[in-house]
């Protein structure tokens, strides 16, 4: 295995579940005032169950669309980094303009689900990391599984991680909150755009 492409999937990962989506602020509005007893029966009955019915088909699924598109359209892969970090530029642009509401919410399993399902960043930047795990060269779907499994390692960490962000983040960084994930969405951006880069050169 390419080790240095191994690690740009697992930066990939990081970065994309460490700027808040749609599906992390869902995470956060709905453990923000939960125990801990209750947080961690939410990640084991809703989150990792979603996840695994959801998201890991969404990883395998965009390593065989992105295989199939490239194969086709020679080196168009380049276009799913820049498609995906004109879209982190535009959730930067709207992070930056938002405030933070302490209202409760009630995530249920079909409700993250549906979220999962409907996430536009999900289904805009998956494929740009599918187009680096197709770089490991091992199989199709040895690289979709390769790619799913750390999708769903990375992501089932840094829901504790949220976890935290969303008890005692907002509480430290009041006001700057939105400028803290705009900062974040202009980091990831800027990886999708230099890796299209490459591909060009």
């Amino acid at each position: 295995m390419n080790i240095e492409i191994f690690n740009k999937i697992l930066f990939f990962w990081f970065i994309f579940f460490v700027t808040p989506g749609p599906v992390w602020l869902a995470v956060m509005a709905t453990t923000n005032q939960q125990a801990a007893k209750d947080i961690v029966k939410f990640f084991f009955t809703v989150f990792l169950s979603v996840n695994l019915i959801i998201q890991v088909p969404q990883a395998i699924v965009s390593v065989v669309f992105v295989d199939i598109i490239t194969q086709l359209f020679s080196a168009a892969g380049y276009v799913f980094y820049f498609l995906g970090g004109a879209y982190i530029l535009f959730m930067a642009a709207k992070s930056f303009k938002a405030g933070w509401t302490d209202s409760p919410l009630q995530l249920s399993f079909v409700n993250l689900l549906m979220i999962m399902l409907l996430s536009p960043k999900i289904w805009i930047l998956f494929p740009s990391g599918a187009v680096i795990a197709n770089q490991l060269n091992l199989g199709l779907m040895v690289n979709a599984g390769i790619y799913a499994f750390i999708m769903f390692s990375v992501s089932s960490i840094l829901f504790y991680f949220y976890v935290l962000i969303g008890k005692i983040g907002q509480k430290l960084l009041k006001d700057n909150f939105s400028y803290l994930v705009t900062f974040l969405l202009g980091i990831f951006a800027m990886f999708l755009f230099i890796q299209g880069f490459k591909l060009i050169l």
